[in-house]
């Protein structure tokens, strides 16, 4: 309660949980740093069969759609148009897809999108 003389400066639209704040300022900036201007979503092209389409939640915020099949992943709605990522099947563990700005690493209903500098987690929300 403030007294007659003391300020009181009203920051309610501050999150009350830092850890979600940090998360997404770090998607904001591995949004912005990746080139993304959230364009809506665009189709693969007729020659990318892509067999399994999946919805994954990043940061309980984003939603991405991961299309790929055996040999090569695209994230549909992320990042600039050139998104195509290949497999790589040195990794024995994962799933891994690998293009010339990020890595993505598929471990059952586990996303990781790795650029370097950050990683950024999601999780399937659902298959299509």
């Amino acid at each position: 309660m403030a007294t007659s003389g003391e300020r009181v400066l009203a920051v309610d639209w501050i999150p009350q949980d830092p850890p979600l704040m940090l998360k997404s300022l770090q998607l904001a900036l591995v949004m912005l740093l990746a080139g993304s201007s959230w364009q809506p979503l665009q189709a693969a092209p007729w020659w990318e069969d892509y067999g399994e389409k999946e919805n994954y939640l990043c940061s309980n915020q984003v939603v991405l759609q991961l299309r790929r099949n055996e040999h090569q992943a695209s994230i549909e709605n992320f990042a600039a148009p050139n998104n195509t990522l290949f497999r790589d099947r040195t990794v024995t563990t994962a799933e891994r897809y690998a293009g010339t700005r990020l890595t993505l690493e598929l471990r059952n209903d586990k996303l990781d999108l790795d650029y370097g500098w950050s990683t950024l987690q999601c999780k399937r929300v659902w298959k299509i």
